[in-house]
């Protein structure tokens, strides 16, 4: 945990805002980003968390997501309609690791986990939601975030994300994605209050319909 003081803090709120504006989908400085701006969202999202059975419990065994946790050769075991499997399909198709950047910049240890926790969720969602890694899919599903968390990082990424999108592809975010990501934020279970790591033998279309989370549009039949 890095230590700043007011002066240092601001200068890193201003460095990592200016360069996250100039290229929203800079994922180091908006993760920077989030981690200075993001107290009183943090906040908000702990309290959501205590007054939940499932949230208060992960917030006391804390669990983490990383190449260490996530055993691969379990998840490609597990039968094709479990939520396990489909993670496992989407992380080895689209080659990426369940690592995620440390957070450094939450001086509050409970706070800085949850900052952590929204990190480590964030395949987990993209599993669920059917939604890629392309950038219109990142942002789309920054729109779905952003509701559920009101993170100022996530907002950054979802106005300004857009920018260097082709009409086509900003023209259909508008009419159909970003209507998705409003309406399936604000009706779906509060996504860090879910124990992910617990429902890995779960079938994917009845963990779906049990939180409330949608696929997204043009995804629909994907996984």
């Amino acid at each position: 945990m890095i230590k700043l003081n007011l002066t240092q803090r601001a200068l890193l709120v201003a460095g990592s805002a200016v360069g996250a504006l100039a290229n929203p989908l800079r994922g180091d400085l908006v993760a920077t980003l989030g981690e200075t701006t993001g107290t009183a969202a943090l906040n908000t999202m702990r309290d959501k968390m205590r007054m939940n059975k499932t949230g208060l419990e992960i917030l006391k065994d804390r669990p983490r997501v990383t190449g260490d946790t996530m055993d691969t050769e379990y998840l490609s075991s597990l039968p094709a309609n479990t939520f396990g499997h489909h993670y496992y399909q989407f992380m080895s198709s689209n080659k990426l690791s369940a690592q995620r950047a440390e957070t450094k910049f939450v001086e509050d240890e409970e706070l800085a986990y949850v900052m952590t926790r929204y990190r480590e969720n964030h395949d987990f969602l993209h599993t669920l939601t059917g939604l890629g890694v392309t950038v219109p899919e990142e942002i789309c599903l920054k729109w779905y975030e952003m509701v559920q968390t009101e993170l100022p990082m996530c907002a950054l990424s979802a106005l300004f994300g857009p920018i260097p999108l082709s009409l086509a592809e900003k023209r259909l975010l508008l009419s159909e994605q970003i209507p998705w990501g409003l309406a399936c934020g604000r009706a779906s279970a509060f996504f860090m209050n879910i124990y992910f790591e617990r429902e890995l033998e779960t079938d994917i279309n009845l963990m779906r319909k049990r939180y409330k989370i949608s696929l997204a549009p043009r995804m629909k039949g994907s996984v």
